[in-house]
């Protein structure tokens, strides 16, 4: 575990319940809990984004793994919320929609959720922009 854990779950959590009062989108907290511990568990990463989600999606769906589904709904909702590399998306909706995708074939309470925390998660962007 990463020496600064405490401090990433803290910020994180802070960052979380700031911006569910500024979209007025008042999550689960089951929901709440797993964004917080998404945003500090990557804190530190500058590779998300790198291959391509559709590649990722065939490969687990071979290996039928749920945590690889749900490594690729963390990811598009990383790549969705903050929006990273934009302008090379398929569509706008690509990482919404795949993210939701994965989520689902992990049956993760996320599919459910996936553009509530997604709206949480864009507010701390802006607001940090």
């Amino acid at each position: 575990m990463n020496q600064h854990w405490n401090d990433y779950v803290k910020t994180c959590y802070d960052l979380v319940l700031e911006s569910e009062q500024l979209t007025n989108e008042i999550l689960q907290h089951d929901v709440e809990a797993y964004i917080v511990h998404l945003m500090a568990n990557n804190f530190e990463k500058t590779n998300i984004g790198q291959e391509a989600i559709a590649i990722k999606m065939l490969s687990a769906t071979q290996k039928g793994r749920a945590q690889d589904f749900l490594n690729i709904g963390d990811e598009c909702l990383l790549i969705h919320s903050f929006p990273l590399k934009q302008r090379s998306w398929p569509t706008p909706e690509y990482y919404c929609a795949m993210g939701t995708v994965a989520y689902g074939m992990a049956h993760h309470v996320m599919e459910q959720h996936f553009e509530s925390a997604g709206r949480v998660l864009h507010e701390i962007l802006r607001r940090i922009k």
